[in-house]
């Protein structure tokens, strides 16, 4: 007993440590008294388990109490998911071949078993594009996934390799993304990052980002990419894009100079159809973030994630869509506490 009170304690004192050092460390950043920001991240994580990054992204320290009460961290998203997601469905999402089944009507694309792939069906996969993209079938954030040439044998012979190596996974047609978002990077296919919730009090569809990837072929927020805000009624693009990695703010991409706010999205009333009709094949999973390309033929699921990235929606910089308030309020479910939108969410939450 006395051992594991002593664990507790050197615990408390090491974590007090930590908090003590990022308070002085932020204090130092942004012209504050670190007494004063270690107050504020001690009472942040009583309440929602803030972490020092959640803290800085959200600009945490500059909310007024009310704001701050809203503010969803990954913790309060766990506890919500906890709640209401029944996890003998979650294989749904996360094997990714039997996600291209279940959800079939708007996948858009062929789509092979690693297995089963041979240099003619390779051909058949790449034939418009010269490419396939291979994807392990349980990973998340992008880890594995590449993209492959196959317009001459050697090129098929390297690419059939590369999947032989890479184990249990899936082959599928290259996304020809439609000219808008090609203009803005034609190296990689963007896409659109949707968040949904489901619990009793109802299906929440919100915070819909472009996502563009900076400088390598797969566009993926976890690694690199650029991401800006959309709005959720009319496809426009709201903001600047941000460096989720670095924080660092870009009004154009770098790449071919085309600016990120004010771009309308095409098709955006059949994409919006579309997750009306995908949200409720994945209702046993209470929150998800789906993926989707845009194309000149309209919207594809690419995939969706049981544990979805959450940075740009409640990044500090964008924080005015919002009037500054977080998406906590979606997931006060948890609490028996129903969605209330007073205005603020109107940009970027749709109840479905």
């Amino acid at each position: 007993m006395g051992q594991t009170n002593g664990n507790g304690l050197t615990r408390f004192i090491n974590s007090r440590k930590h908090i003590h050092q990022f308070a002085v460390e932020y204090a130092q950043k942004y012209g504050l008294q670190p007494s004063e920001v270690e107050k504020d991240i001690i009472q942040a994580k009583k309440y929602n388990h803030i972490s020092f990054k959640e803290y800085e992204w959200t600009g945490f320290h500059d909310l007024n109490q009310e704001q701050k009460k809203t503010v969803s961290t990954l913790w309060s998203r766990m506890e919500f998911r906890k709640k209401y997601t029944d996890r003998r469905y979650i294989g749904i999402l996360m094997n990714k071949y039997i996600f291209s089944k279940v959800f079939s009507d708007f996948y858009g694309r062929k789509c092979v078993q690693a297995s089963d792939v041979t240099e003619d069906v390779l051909k058949m996969l790449a034939e418009g594009t010269g490419l396939v993209v291979y994807k392990p079938n349980c990973k998340g954030q992008g880890k594995g996934v590449k993209v492959l040439a196959v317009t001459g044998k050697d090129e098929i012979e390297a690419a059939l390799d590369c999947i032989r190596n890479g184990g249990n996974g899936i082959v599928e047609e290259y996304i020809r993304q439609d000219d808008v978002l090609n203009e803005l990077n034609p190296s990689a296919v963007s896409v659109v990052r949707f968040y949904s919730l489901t619990s009793p009090y109802g299906s929440y569809l919100f915070a819909p980002v472009l996502t563009s990837a900076l400088y390598k072929d797969i566009a993926n927020g976890c690694q690199d990419a650029l991401t800006a805000v959309v709005d959720i009624r009319t496809g426009k693009v709201l903001t600047d894009a941000v460096d989720q990695n670095k924080m660092a703010e870009y009004k154009v991409h770098p790449m071919t100079g085309v600016a990120f706010q004010g771009i309308q999205l095409k098709h955006w009333d059949k994409t919006i159809e579309m997750m009306k009709r995908a949200v409720p094949l994945g209702s046993k999973i209470s929150n998800i973030g789906w993926d989707v390309a845009l194309t000149e033929d309209g919207p594809v699921l690419i995939e969706a994630n049981t544990i979805p990235g959450f940075n740009t929606a409640q990044y500090s910089g964008y924080g005015w869509i919002t009037d500054g308030y977080g998406y906590q309020p979606l997931f006060d479910a948890v609490n028996d506490i129903p969605f209330e939108d007073d205005g603020r969410y109107e940009r970027v939450v749709m109840k479905l």
